[in-house]
């Protein structure tokens, strides 16, 4: 009866975000645009993130927000997670992007599967993670 349909994140500056998601693989599929606001919905197979702009000045993300030993322990939405075959390869690719901002550290999930962290250009966090 229900399926997922998508997440959305909020950005102080849509170029920017949208530059960062491109090279993940997010390919526009719908915008809208009015005076007061931008929605732009990016599409990566069956994954669709909502990004909202609003022209008027936005409040930024909270700083406990931006670490994630403190984000997690906060109640409400956390991360969004990116599935990849080879950890090791997804690393790579974020590093030669320069898509990170601190080092990248592969950690050993406790359902086992190996992943990382890194932050969209506004701080959102985002998890790479190796699937079967």
């Amino acid at each position: 009866m229900f399926s997922f349909n998508h997440v959305s994140i909020s950005t102080d500056n849509l170029e920017k975000s949208l530059e960062f998601y491109k090279k993940f693989g997010f390919k526009i599929k719908k915008e809208y645009h009015d005076k007061m606001i931008d929605i732009v919905m990016v599409s990566l197979e069956n994954m669709i993130l909502e990004i909202f702009h609003y022209h008027q000045e936005e409040k930024p993300l909270p700083e406990h927000s931006k670490n994630l030993e403190v984000d997690l322990k906060t109640v409400g939405n956390k991360h969004f997670g990116l599935g990849v075959k080879n950890i090791e390869k997804a690393k790579k690719f974020v590093e030669e992007n320069n898509l990170n901002d601190s080092e990248i550290i592969i950690n050993k999930g406790r359902l086992g599967k190996p992943y990382f962290f890194i932050k969209d250009p506004n701080g959102i966090l985002m998890e790479i993670i190796e699937e079967d």
